[in-house]
């Protein structure tokens, strides 16, 4: 097995296309042209990543996509763990743990500081006890009524992801399913259909200039909301809100934190600020 870098030519991206579309087969939205996009649109520069080959056989991939976050006050750079992926007659193989572990010295090669993202009941312990990733929270997960007011400022914020006009509209662009949304509190309030009983999930909110128009506005029977993530500082006055039951949620999500820096650094979960627009779950 020899590891290489993420190959970003159109023949690289049509081989990874092929690869992912055996790994996830009914995932309709995975094209060559989604992933161009995906892989080339962001802002902060081409994604980087990983790939596994046994002889000219594409068999593994790890894309990293480069992000900026505020920690403990600071901006730096990290990255968005977005796909790993491995060919089914390959599996058990130790080609997951080979690309995740020479990620680490890749990330830190190209100045980044730390990995964040979200991890699930299967995935959070092998990432907290192999590889040593930060279980920071679980992220909250709320059903209920009503616009819940956008994001204020939060004195002493200690980890946030951070997005301007650019990268809000390169993440607009390259969703499972388009995006709705709602303005209301001066702020463009992002919405994604979860699929079921034509509940929608607020994925985030940002001032009205900083969002693309031509979204088409949310329109949907049910007046049912979902909101999921970690911020203490959103304010729900006017609405009702309630913790979805642990029995309906499909996994529990985590917030998971990897410090490149030898730093050993920590976050209050109260101090976190964080929602579905940071990670791929819609």
């Amino acid at each position: 097995m020899e590891i290489r870098r993420l190959d970003l030519s159109p023949a690289g991206i049509e081989r990874t296309c092929r690869l992912l579309r055996v790994v996830f087969p009914h995932a309709q939205h995975i094209t060559t042209a989604y992933l161009e996009r995906l892989y080339k649109g962001n802002p902060l520069g081409p994604t980087t990543g990983l790939s596994a080959f046994e002889g000219d056989d594409l068999i593994g991939h790890y894309l990293m996509i480069p992000l900026r976050s505020l920690i403990h006050g600071k901006e730096e750079s990290g990255i968005w763990p977005f796909q790993l992926a491995t060919h089914p007659e390959c599996r058990n193989a130790g080609i997951f743990s080979t690309l995740v572990e020479a990620s680490f010295e890749l990330a830190r090669a190209d100045g980044h500081t730390h990995f964040s993202g979200v991890g699930n009941a299967q995935s959070t312990p092998i990432f907290t006890r192999k590889w040593n990733f930060l279980n920071v929270c679980p992220l909250d997960v709320r059903i209920g009524f009503g616009t819940v007011r956008p994001r204020a400022d939060m004195p002493g914020c200690q980890f946030r992801r951070l997005w301007d006009a650019a990268g809000i509209a390169w993440r607009l662009g390259v969703p499972a399913r388009p995006y709705r949304v709602k303005y209301k509190h001066g702020h463009a309030h992002l919405y994604a259909d979860t699929g079921r009983f034509g509940i929608f999930v607020e994925v985030g909110a940002f001032p009205e200039d900083m969002v693309p128009r031509g979204l088409a506005p949310l329109r949907t029977p049910n007046p049912l909301r979902l909101w999921i993530g970690k911020d203490s500082a959103r304010d729900r006055s006017g609405t009702l809100y309630f913790d979805l039951p642990e029995r309906l949620k499909p996994s529990p999500l985590n917030l998971l934190f990897k410090d490149l820096t030898n730093q050993d650094r920590r976050f209050d979960p109260d101090k976190v600020q964080y929602d579905v627009f940071n990670f791929d779950a819609y």
